[in-house]
């Protein structure tokens, strides 16, 4: 006799592997969505051509870095005889098949664990900034801004500039203005 209930949303979780899918995952805390996600990110992982083709974004830096080594973890783990536990046999299934397509790939994962992008929405953006051609004038590299009120203020004053010099933007801030009733701390 088993001592683990059936999982009530296991043909959501079945699909939430599909490789030719997206799927949002939102459930409370402990039910098990880092792990469904690591089985999403093992099972992209026997399908792409370069790890760095699948990119897993969360909001903090302490989940991603749960989420890389839950990864890392499991490829290491598939090493070992099959678990007996499902859920546990079923990320072992995912992560040998990983690992043949890295073998097969010469890819060498467990060496270079940064070749799997798993970051912050923070970090998604700055490396997508950092991407920027010189010509579009973005100039030094961006960083992230702890106090931005700073830039803020600088934004609002170019603005002010701008509304004198520019019939466009000046016709923009008073529509905004009509549509807040002239509520300029709202603006």
């Amino acid at each position: 006799m088993s001592d683990h209930k059936p999982i009530a949303d296991a043909t959501a979780r079945a699909r939430a592997l599909a490789p030719d899918r997206s799927f949002i995952v939102q459930a409370p805390a402990g039910s098990g969505k880092t792990e469904l996600l690591t089985q999403r990110y093992l099972r992209l992982l026997s399908c792409v051509d370069h790890p760095e083709e699948i990119v897993a974004i969360t909001f903090t830096r302490k989940a991603a870095s749960e989420m890389r080594n839950r990864v890392l973890g499991a490829l290491e783990r598939a090493k070992d005889p099959r678990p007996e536990k499902a859920n546990e046999a079923a990320t072992w299934d995912l992560a040998r098949a990983a690992l043949a397509r890295d073998s097969a790939m010469g890819w060498n994962v467990s060496a270079t664990p940064e070749r799997l992008r798993v970051g912050t929405i923070d970090s998604f953006c700055a490396a997508l900034s950092r991407q920027m051609p010189t010509l579009s004038r973005l100039g030094a590299p961006p960083a992230i801004a702890q106090d931005a009120d700073g830039l803020y203020r600088e934004a609002a004053r170019e603005l002010i500039a701008r509304i004198e010099s520019d019939e466009a933007v000046s016709a923009s801030i008073e529509r905004l203005l009509q549509h807040l009733d002239n509520d300029l701390p709202k603006v």
